[in-house]
């Protein structure tokens, strides 16, 4: 199940880890998390594709 595959790596990473320290830490893992995964599955370029946000949020462009 694709589903499970995706949770499963995140569920070993809090196991290793114990827990996250705050909800602000918890919610930024997820969404980065989230990102990562989604380009994965497109076959996208982690690197590209933050550097698309990055320019976009930094500077106004991207």
């Amino acid at each position: 199940n694709l589903a499970e595959q995706a949770i499963r790596e995140h569920v070993v990473i809090r196991k290793i880890i114990g827990t996250f320290r705050s909800e602000n830490g918890s919610q930024n893992y997820q969404y980065i998390s989230s990102l990562l995964s989604t380009w994965r599955l497109k076959g996208k370029s982690m690197f590209v594709e933050m550097d698309k946000i990055l320019r976009k949020e930094l500077c106004g462009f991207g």
